[in-house]
């Protein structure tokens, strides 16, 4: 019981301690001084210097193809936007700008700010505009974010003109790229190539059929000339041949004459008998090797003619111990022979004969004025 008694004595004095502190800081607050009033300027003070100068001037320094540094300012091209320094076209399109300032001094209109705090406007060095120059050379694109403010709203015209041109004349960001360049040069040499095998194919076809033309007029005057040849050879053969049948004929037509007078169931006479003798048929034998040359309708009646020749020389040198018609009928069998081959040849060979006119001439009308 005594301890609950002390611990309410203790717990009642801390908290009459805690609120007389803080009654104390309020009253102390409370005493503190007010801060010093700000002046405000009159209303006939000049007013504020502006944000945004409405004109740059200076030598440049080229951060990248539509950006410029001219003393504390950087100042962005108004209307177009160049590649960055870090892509693929960047460090030309600043080395271009570089180029039209030529370290000569710049002057800017500025229009307003963009959102990273650069002043934006129309630069000009003299009279060329920087920003219509980087677009006819095709290092900027037109860019225009939102309309354009009213003093460079007659740049927009201008500036898409100069755009177009550099883009139809391929400069600059519009130029094709290499590997479109080289593909276009890998088509176009394997257009020609192809064009190359196509008259190579071609030729070569033109060369084939040439030489086979060419083969064969070859192949036909050959065969001409063989035939011309084997012609002649038939030719020669069979003349030769014609003219020694009508020696043994003109031999046959002599000795009949010659025993047409004895009978004919008589024998020859042996003294008329040892006379009678054909011509031989030496060119026959001398040939009878080359008869394959001849066609068939020339050698049969031959054959026949030369196989009663021989049987005709051998019944002559009998003819005194035979009847004078067995000679006679075998002679007109051989006469016969020998015609029907000159005939054969004749008309093989296309041999015409001139026959001699053998009609007597009219007689002459007497001259009735001549008595």
């Amino acid at each position: 019981m005594p301890n609950r008694k002390l611990r309410i004595a203790i717990y009642s004095f801390v908290f009459s301690a805690l609120f007389a502190v803080s009654a104390d800081a309020k009253d102390t607050k409370g005493t503190q001084p007010p801060p010093p009033a700000v002046p405000v300027p009159e209303v006939d003070q000049s007013s504020l210097a502006p944000l945004v100068p409405p004109t740059v001037e200076g030598t440049p320094t080229t951060i990248d193809g539509d950006r410029l540094k001219i003393g504390q300012y950087t100042v962005r091209i108004f209307g177009i936007a160049a590649p960055g320094i870090s892509e693929k076209s960047g460090p030309d399109s600043r080395i271009a700008l570089n180029t039209l300032i030529a370290s000569q001094k710049v002057n800017c209109t500025i229009f307003g700010k963009t959102p990273d705090g650069d002043l934006l406007g129309q630069c000009q060095r003299g009279a060329d505009d920087l920003g219509e120059k980087q677009l006819s050379g095709g290092q900027a694109a037109v860019y225009r974010v939102g309309p354009s403010p009213d003093a460079a709203k007659a740049l927009d015209a201008k500036y898409d003109a100069a755009e177009t041109t550099a883009r139809n004349q391929g400069l600059g960001i519009w130029a094709k790229p290499a590997v479109a360049q080289a593909g276009m040069q890998g088509h176009a040499w394997f257009t020609k190539m192809r064009i190359l095998g196509f008259l190579a194919f071609l030729l070569l076809i033109l060369g084939i059929f040439a030489i086979s033309i060419t083969h064969i007029s070859l192949n036909r005057a050959a065969r001409r000339e063989r035939a011309r040849l084997r012609h002649a050879r038939r030719y020669t053969l069979s003349t030769g041949l014609a003219a020694e049948v009508e020696i043994i004929r003109a031999g046959v037509l002599s000795i009949q004459e010659r025993i047409k007078e004895v009978g004919p169931d008589r024998p020859i006479p042996s003294a008329t008998g040892a006379a009678l003798g054909l011509p031989t048929a030496t060119f026959w034998n001398a040939n009878a090797e080359r008869l394959y040359v001849l066609p068939v309708e020339i050698t049969v009646p031959l054959l026949r003619f030369h196989a009663l020749h021989e049987d005709a020389v051998r019944k002559l040198a009998i003819a005194s111990a035979v009847p004078a018609s067995i000679i006679m009928t075998t002679l007109e069998k051989l006469a016969e022979a020998g015609k029907q081959s000159v005939e054969a040849i004749e008309q093989a060979m296309g041999i015409a004969r001139k026959v001699r006119d053998t009609t007597p001439p009219p007689p002459k009308a007497e001259n009735p004025t001549a008595s």
